[in-house]
């Protein structure tokens, strides 16, 4: 496959050869304009011969611009070095500079440069790989072709757009892009038609023939017109090129005898030209024909020819590398040399000046320095007054911050603990409000009317159970209250030890069996006897005792309770209940909640739950609750793992 056309886009014109006389130029002039714009020259004569050398010189160019503010010169330096980079597939560096180079050139509106990088830009995203961006900024430079009508800039981008279709169909063998290479290239083909560049013909034409491989008559034709081209221009390097290409073309027909035809006049081309590349290349066809006709003495004889070739190209090579490298070293050495005289001048015209200058500014110096002494002496001791005394007055402030930052501490504290006081006497007055008085209401009328001789005998009996099942819930209430005042007062600390949870529920559960019996309750316990826990038992087994009483309070007669252990560390007590609404338990452990009546009329606590709570944030424990109305409830107690 024919590579890309990667060509530097700058005036369109061929490139003229560049005599040492203007290298000469160069290290002899002294006018920077006119130095930046030969160093420019250089560059774009050099950037397809030696892309290092092209790249120095564009950058002396770049130098002398960006001094003298000459924006058009570093634009054209800049594309030229962009295309240098390219060449040595430096593709990040050359992005970079060329979208410097396009930046100037919108700048100054150069319809002509902004073609040229937006060209050179697509080059460079097309050797990166990435084909799509290429095609996005060929069509963006066609634009600007279009319009200011560049035929020899439209056959170029022509030509690229072909090559990415053409690419693009190798690898999908689609159609459409096949169509459209061919299209492009047609095109291109016109336009040189029109302009006579017979070398751009050429190259074209073995495109085409390229993408017709299909057809053969119609490939072999647009070969051989090239060839015709190329031999009426007497455009050796162009007929070498066209050979080698008729050359591959009849040996993917494995017609040996054409290979070795067109290979030998190639090979003579190559030879009369002491071309040691074109003999290395056009050798290596016709030691394909030979072995293709079985002729190993004939093969052998030619690779001895291309390894020779080869041998004498790397020479050529070095030679021409070392004599560049000498050119490049001279023009160095007269530049620095020139800048080297030019520094000297400075340096003498700027000694004398600072000589000059150091007399008059040492004589202003001695007097400035005199008054200056006599003020600095004289300020000298108002200021050593005046920092004592700020001083004096710093130490002053620092105690009285001190003392009022002090007393702020002392009344925070202060605030808080009234703050606190204050929220513990509201909630003493709010559970006493709320569920003290009710049941002291109760038992004070019932015993008004024992004492009015208004109850008898039996009627007195009948309210008997409620007398005792009030009074056990005052008491329950009493003992909660005062449990939670406690905690409220910091009076009991978290005090920790190891027990058995097991026997932890099972005391709680005999103190509540006769609750449990009264209402005929089916009572689970699934003990296991040797879970152990790390904790404060009393507080743990004031929580476990709420949340038993509320599961007996709020579960119907004959109803089922059941205590568990899911694993190692929480306790589990599910009922059979009515369920909580969940109104009320999303606020179930605040102070929000009022008491509510059990299914037998019993009175809450109002606390415990609260009190529960609290008790478990202490411990490091949480109360997790899952409820459905009608169904039950379901209360667990995560205890904190020991570590």
């Amino acid at each position: 496959m024919l590579v890309l056309f990667f060509v530097l886009w700058t005036t369109f014109q061929s490139p003229q050869a560049f005599p040492d006389s203007i290298q000469h130029l160069v290290s002899k002039t002294e006018n920077d304009s006119l130095k930046a714009v030969l160093f420019y020259d250089l560059g774009k004569h050099y950037y397809g011969i030696d892309q290092d050398t092209a790249i120095f010189f564009a950058k002396s160019a770049i130098r002398l611009a960006e001094k003298l503010g000459l924006e058009k010169i570093k634009g054209n330096a800049l594309n030229i070095m962009g295309v240098a980079q390219l060449i040595r597939s430096d593709y990040e560096d050359a992005l970079k500079t060329h979208l410097q180079a396009l930046k100037i050139r919108e700048a100054l509106k150069d319809s002509t440069g902004m073609l040229e990088s937006n060209l050179n830009i697509g080059n460079v995203y097309y050797r990166n790989g990435e084909m799509a961006k290429a095609a996005e900024m060929y069509q963006k430079a066609l634009v600007y072709g279009l319009a200011i009508k560049n035929l020899r800039g439209q056959s170029l981008i022509y030509n690229n757009l072909g090559n990415y279709h053409k690419d693009r169909w190798t690898q999908n063998q689609d159609q459409k892009d096949l169509d459209l290479a061919l299209n492009y290239l047609q095109k291109s083909l016109q336009i040189k038609e029109e302009l006579k560049d017979s070398h751009g013909l050429v190259n074209t034409l073995t495109q085409l023939a390229e993408l017709n491989m299909s057809d053969r008559g119609k490939a072999s034709g647009y070969l051989l017109r090239a060839l015709d081209i190329a031999e009426a221009n007497q455009d050796v390097e162009n007929k070498i090129n066209v050979l080698n290409e008729l050359s591959n073309y009849f040996l993917q027909g494995k017609d040996y005898a054409k290979v070795k035809e067109y290979a030998l006049k190639s090979y003579q081309l190559a030879k009369d030209a002491n071309s040691h590349f074109y003999i290395s290349t056009t050798a290596e066809y016709l030691v394909a024909a030979a072995l293709g006709q079985n002729d190993y003495k004939a093969a052998y004889e030619y690779l001895v020819v291309k390894k020779a070739s080869d041998e004498a190209l790397f020479n050529d090579n070095r030679q021409k590398v070392r004599e560049e490298l000498l050119i490049q070293y001279e023009t160095e050495r007269k530049e620095l040399e020139n800048q080297q005289l030019i520094q000297d001048q400075e340096y003498l015209d700027l000694s004398l000046r600072r000589r000059n200058e150091l007399l008059i500014g040492s004589g202003l110096l001695l007097i400035a320095f005199g008054t200056l002494f006599w003020f600095q002496k004289k300020n000298h001791l108002k200021l050593k007054n005046a920092h004592v005394q700020l001083e004096n007055a710093h130490v002053l402030a620092k105690e009285q911050n001190r003392r009022i930052q002090s007393q702020a501490d002392h009344w925070n504290e202060t605030n808080q603990a009234l703050t606190k006081a204050n929220q513990f006497r509201d909630k003493i007055f709010s559970v006493i409000s709320h569920d003290l008085r009710a049941p002291f209401s109760s038992l004070h009328s019932i015993i008004q009317l024992w004492d009015k001789k208004l109850l008898s005998q039996d009627e007195l009996q009948e309210v008997m159970p409620l007398i005792a099942r009030d009074t056990h819930s005052l008491s329950q209430m009493l003992n909660n209250l005062l449990i939670w005042s406690r905690e409220q007062m910091g009076v009991e600390e978290v005090q920790l030890s190891t027990f058995k949870l097991g026997e932890l529920v099972n005391e709680n559960v005999e103190l509540l069996i006769s609750q449990i019996n009264l209402k005929n309750l089916d009572f689970t316990h699934e003990n296991q006897t040797e879970l152990e826990v790390h904790s404060d038992r009393e507080r743990l087994s004031f929580i476990v005792r709420n949340i038993l009483m509320n599961a007996i309070k709020f579960s119907p007669e004959r109803g089922k309770i059941r205590v568990d252990y899911p694993n190692g560390s929480e306790i589990r007590i599910t009922d059979s209940g009515q369920g909580i609404e969940p109104e009320i338990l999303s606020k179930l452990f605040s102070d929000r909640v009022n008491s509510q009546k059990g299914t037998a009329g019993e009175s809450g606590t109002g606390i415990g739950l609260m009190l529960s709570k609290e008790f478990a944030d202490s411990l490091g424990a949480e109360i997790l609750v899952e409820s459905e109305v009608g169904v039950g409830t379901s209360f667990r107690v995560v205890l904190k793992q020991k570590t």
